[in-house]
């Protein structure tokens, strides 16, 4: 019969490489799915805060009510202009988001590098 001890050790030498195993199995697979599904979500959630479907529907609406020709271009313009910039700040913020998925990608395989530089050195 086992002693308790050898079944600890036995378990939990088991346990540790069988996760060192399956992290990058995890990190690929689960992971990155999870990482894209919040990169989804936030910029998602990122053009509803900055109301693009609500700046485009009102559009040809005029501002404070100014019906005439120069209310309503100078409307059209500012809402122009507002859109260019939301778009272009949406554009950085997801290619900070795919940069996070760049590095996301290349972590596990530049810590080893690292480490075996570091050993190396």
């Amino acid at each position: 019969m086992p002693s308790a001890p050898m079944e600890l050790t036995k378990f939990v030498v088991s346990e540790t490489i069988g996760s060192v195993l399956r992290f990058p199995m995890w990190w690929y697979t689960d992971g990155l799915a999870k990482l894209g599904a919040w990169i989804v979500r936030e910029l998602e959630y990122r053009w509803k805060a900055y109301a693009f479907s609500i700046w485009i529907k009102n559009m040809f609406v005029p501002m404070y009510g100014q019906y005439d020709w120069s209310g309503r271009l100078v409307s059209f313009i500012m809402r122009v202009v507002v859109l260019i910039g939301r778009g272009i700040a949406l554009a950085f913020e997801a290619v900070a988001y795919v940069a996070l998925a760049v590095a996301y990608l290349l972590a596990p395989p530049a810590s080893i590098i690292l480490a075996v530089f570091s050993f190396l050195a």
